[in-house]
C-alpha cells in the first residue's frame, strides 16, 4: 500500500509540476500580447476625417463587401442580383422544365455604358443561363481587390508584430522528465510494480515531447480586422446613410422602391434581402436555384477532376 501511494504522490507532483509551468509560460505570453497591442496602438497615426460621400463613390458593390466585414463577396455578387433585379433589367421566369430562374426583361435593349463591370458580365451570363449560378469571386474580384488597393481591406490573416517569448518553464520540465522518468522507473523496479512505472515514464516522456514542441500559430488577439480605418469609416457613413431603410424599422407591407433595394441589401444584408423578396414575386425560388445549380456544377467538376487524377 504504502509503495502505491508513492507512486500516486509521484504521478500527481509530476502532473502539478507540468500545470505550474503552463500556468506561467501563459502569464508570459499573455503579458508579451498585451505589449504587443500596446506597441501598436502606439505607432498607429490618428484617423483622416472621412471623405464626404465616398460610400456613393464606391457604390453599393463596393459598399456590401465593407458591410459583410470579412472580406468575403457573396453579399455584394447578391447585392448587384438585387440591384438589377429592382430595377428591371432581370426579372423572375422559369426555364421550360419549370425551373425558376432570372432572365434578361428586355433583350432588345444593350447594356448601358455606364454599367459596372459585374452587371455587364452578369448580363453576359443571363444570356444563356441564371446568373445566380455564376461565380461570384470571378465576378466580383475587380471590386475587392480595388477596394484592397485603395486602402479600404487590408485582407485576411493579417497580424500585428509580435515575437513570441521562450517558453522557459514548460521547457525546463521537459528537459527534467528524461531524469525524472528513469527515477520513476528505478524507484519502482520490483516485478510488482515494473508495468505501472514503465508506462508511467511513457506517459511523462510523451507529455514532455508536447511541452517541448513550438508553438507557430500567432495569436488570435493580434489578428487585425480586414477592414482598415478607412473601411470602417464607409460602413458608418452607408448606415447613416441609409438608416431609414433598415428593415427592422420598415413596415412590412411597405416595399423598397428600385433605388433603394440593392443600398438596402448592401448595408443590412438577409433582413433587407428577405424585405425584397417578400414583394417580389419569384425572385428568392430563382435566386436559390442558380445557387443550387452552382453549387451542382462545382460538385461535378470536383467529381470529375478527382475521376481523372484517380485514372491516370
Amino acid at each position: 500500500m504504502i509503495v502505491w501511494l508513492a507512486w500516486a504522490g509521484s504521478a500527481v507532483g509530476y502532473a502539478v509540476l507540468v500545470l505550474g509551468a503552463l500556468s506561467l509560460d501563459q502569464r508570459i505570453h499573455t503579458r508579451a500580447v498585451a505589449q504587443a497591442l500596446a506597441r501598436h496602438r502606439a505607432t498607429q497615426p490618428e484617423p483622416a476625417d472621412a471623405v464626404p460621400d465616398e460610400d456613393l463613390r464606391l457604390g453599393v458593390a463596393a459598399v456590401a463587401v465593407l458591410a459583410q466585414g470579412d472580406g468575403s463577396v457573396h453579399r455584394a455578387f447578391f447585392t448587384v442580383i438585387t440591384d438589377m433585379v429592382a430595377r428591371g433589367v432581370l426579372k423572375p421566369a422559369t426555364e421550360d422544365d419549370g425551373t425558376p430562374t432570372l432572365r434578361i426583361a428586355n433583350r432588345r435593349r444593350a447594356c448601358p455604358p455606364d454599367a459596372s463591370e459585374a452587371e455587364a458580365e452578369l448580363r453576359s451570363h443571363a444570356a444563356h443561363q441564371n446568373p445566380a449560378a455564376a461565380d461570384p469571386h470571378s465576378v466580383m474580384h475587380p471590386t475587392a481587390d480595388r477596394l484592397m488597393t485603395e486602402g479600404y481591406l487590408r485582407g485576411r490573416g493579417v497580424y500585428i508584430d509580435f515575437e513570441r517569448p521562450c517558453l522557459f518553464w514548460s521547457r525546463t520540465v521537459a528537459a527534467l522528465t528524461l531524469p525524472l522518468a528513469a527515477l520513476e522507473t528505478y524507484a519502482f523496479l520490483d516485478w510488482r510494480y515494473a508495468l505501472v512505472a514503465g508506462w508511467t515514464s511513457i506517459a511523462m516522456i510523451v507529455v514532455a515531447w508536447g511541452l517541448a514542441l513550438p508553438d507557430g500559430d500567432s495569436p488570435r488577439e493580434l489578428r487585425l480586422p480586414v477592414l482598415t480605418e478607412r473601411g470602417e469609416q464607409v460602413v458608418r457613413q452607408a448606415r447613416a446613410r441609409h438608416a431609414h431603410l433598415d428593415p427592422a424599422k420598415r413596415p412590412a407591407a411597405r416595399p423598397y422602391a428600385p433605388d433603394e433595394a440593392a443600398a438596402a441589401y448592401a448595408v443590412f444584408g438577409e433582413a433587407a434581402y428577405a424585405h425584397f423578396a417578400a414583394h417580389t414575386p419569384g425572385f428568392a425560388a430563382a435566386v436559390t436555384g442558380g445557387v443550387e445549380l452552382r453549387l451542382a456544377s462545382r460538385a461535378a467538376e470536383h467529381h470529375r477532376r478527382h475521376r481523372t487524377d484517380f485514372l491516370g
